[in-house]
């Protein structure tokens, strides 16, 4: 009772509703709900936790994603994501609401009230059956390995969707399977569904997993629309799935996709994507060796770049470099498609410090296109990268990461990006993660 009258003088101590910020709106309600469910008599079946994330990040980007000239000055900055999310669950249905500000330092001035916090998830979960569940509103979409549905968890700001999905879980059975969908609309009409955002209009998938002793495999059945017109919408359609084998030290993966339908300049797509990846684990080492095959267009193809794979809503940071050079393969690769040779050294010290060493060779798929001479093709030859980053875990709740990467261009990259570079390109950050569990 203490903690509640506590909270309840906090809250009254706030500001009111006249010249209140956004942001300050926003954590009176988190304030709010806390104080409601401490003071509601102790229900039995009823958890409740509130989890905080302050997680600041130092980079210096001297060609990060983009080739630097001799004429470039390298950009040197501090980003930080503050989150506070809070889940109420009971047998029949679990709540979570997440709020985020995401900043660079120093691009609010001092005196300013600007509003900056939003609402990155929001969402509740009925319990249909046993094994049955609705799930509805903003929410995180995270299958498999992230390929084509990912959270994004390097970026700051994150990705969430509006979504409904219904989800079915037989744990004896190793069985999972779920269906989702989202239908976007840019505000409360009273006439018409045009969409003007650049982003899907309509999104549908169906996705299902079974676990058989040593093995796991998945598969996927993804739609997402595009309006291109006041009630003209282009459907693509991506399906394919992985399969793994894990019994220790060894682990074996694969993966296969394929792509049709037709994309925004209504051109039929005809596209696919091949992985394969093996991990080994001896003693303190876990060695790691892969190649992926990202479809794209021929050099005489006029519509080549309907055969280019889109990797769709995936967390792109995880694959093909931590640089960022080809998280969009149709327009980093000019439809070309892309090849991705990777070996990876991880060593763990101790129990709370590890280390990686990866690194990738970078190639077209096919020739594309020379942009200063459009009759001769380009060599497919892109790059080579090193990435290397550290972890440190001080406790549960607080660990320091740092990485530094370099890469080296071919003069396919440049000629793509229309950039003369100068030597090799590099990038550091270091990164502290608070993640307090504040109530549980």
């Amino acid at each position: 009772m203490a903690a509640a009258v506590l909270l309840q003088a906090i809250f009254n101590s706030l500001p009111g509703s006249k010249g209140v910020t956004m942001h300050l709106k926003i954590y009176k309600l988190f304030i709010l709900i806390v104080w409601v469910t401490i003071a509601i008599p102790a229900i039995g079946y009823a958890q409740l936790t509130l989890d905080g994330q302050y997680r600041p990040r130092t980079e210096i980007r001297d060609g990060y994603q983009i080739l630097s000239s001799s004429e470039d000055k390298p950009a040197f900055f501090t980003s930080q994501r503050t989150r506070l999310a809070l889940t109420y669950e009971q047998q029949k249905y679990r709540f979570k609401i997440s709020g985020q500000d995401v900043r660079t330092w120093g691009e609010v001035g001092q005196l300013d009230d600007t509003p900056s916090v939003n609402i990155y998830e929001a969402w509740a979960q009925l319990m249909i059956a046993e094994e049955w569940t609705l799930q509805l509103g903003r929410q995180e979409l995270v299958y498999d390995d992230q390929r084509l549905l990912g959270s994004v968890n390097w970026a700051q700001q994150g990705r969430t969707h509006d979504a409904i999905r219904i989800k079915y879980r037989n744990r004896s059975a190793g069985f999972m399977a779920d269906i989702g969908g989202a239908y976007n609309q840019e505000g409360q009409k009273l006439l018409g569904n045009h969409y003007a955002q650049d982003n899907y209009k309509v999104l549908s998938y169906l996705w299902i997993k079974k676990t058989v002793g040593s093995l796991t495999g998945s598969a996927i059945l993804l739609t997402d629309g595009f309006e291109i017109s006041s009630g003209a919408v282009n459907y693509r359609y991506t399906y394919g799935g992985n399969l793994n084998y894990s019994a220790s030290p060894l682990k074996l993966s694969g993966t296969v996709y394929l792509q049709q339908g037709d994309d925004r300049m209504r051109r039929n797509i005809s596209a696919y994507m091949l992985g394969g990846k093996a991990s080994y684990n001896i003693g303190n080492w876990l060695l790691t060796g892969g190649y992926d095959y990202l479809s794209g267009g021929k050099f005489d193809d006029q519509n080549s770049g309907r055969h280019a794979f889109n990797t769709l809503y995936a967390t792109g940071h995880k694959f093909n470099g931590h640089m960022d050079y080809f998280t969009n393969i149709p327009a980093d690769t000019r439809g070309g498609g892309l090849q991705d040779w990777y070996f990876k050294a991880g060593y763990e010290l101790n129990n709370k410090a590890n280390a990686n060493l990866t690194y990738h060779h970078f190639s077209l798929a096919h020739s594309v296109a020379n942009p200063l001479e459009s009759n001769s093709p380009l060599g497919r030859n892109l790059a080579s990268e090193l990435d290397f980053s550290l972890t440190y875990s001080f406790s549960e709740e607080i660990t320091f990461r740092a990485g530094y990467s370099i890469l080296f261009e071919d003069e396919t990259l440049e000629l793509i990006q229309e950039r003369q570079a100068d030597g090799a390109q590099q990038w550091g950050w270091a990164m502290l993660v608070l993640s307090p569990k504040i109530i549980n």
